[in-house]
């Protein structure tokens, strides 16, 4: 298990950068550091309150080395049931991938007993903004973080809906 999960995210990461470089202008950093969190903690009853709240925990949490977040992850690994990684900050110098996990004690009991021995299901990600029109455009990696870009294509989304 230690050499396998710390190679099965090393090679996710590579792909959900990859995945990034595809779908985003952003110029991103492969110096990577990581935060780990679980999705059951974030509440919300809309994605757009979800997200809020998913940002307002990892402002608090202090990112980690590759090497640290594999440490926390194998603690836990057993206990998994999905993990999922994301971009959660691109920066000039430094990249910051969220790794999210679900635990399996979060499934039906009936479901648990299914997949109790199962390993951990491995995915990467990007959320794709609301107001993208047209799939093939690139976006900012950043858009979940908001800011002025985030503001004024939402406005004009917001705008550009129409309600039956």
């Amino acid at each position: 298990m230690e050499k396998n999960i710390k190679e099965e995210i090393e090679n996710l990461t590579m792909r959900l950068l990859d995945l990034v470089n595809l779908n985003c202008w952003n110029d991103i950093s492969r110096n990577l550091i990581f935060i780990l969190s679980n999705i059951s903690e974030v509440e919300g009853e809309n994605f757009f309150i979800q997200r809020s709240n998913r940002n307002k925990l990892n402002k608090k949490k202090i990112p980690k080395s590759f090497n640290e977040i594999i440490i926390s992850l194998k603690e836990i690994y057993d206990l998994i049931y999905d993990i999922n990684l994301y971009v959660y900050k691109s920066e000039k110098h430094r990249t910051i991938i969220e790794i999210r996990y679900f635990l399996k004690s979060e499934l039906s009991p009936d479901y648990l007993k299914t997949i109790v021995n199962n390993p951990p299901m491995l995915h990467c990600k990007i959320a794709i903004p609301p107001y993208l029109n047209n799939k093939k455009n690139k976006f900012d990696v950043n858009w979940e973080l908001g800011g002025i870009r985030y503001n004024w294509n939402i406005f004009w989304w917001k705008k550009n809906i129409s309600f039956p």
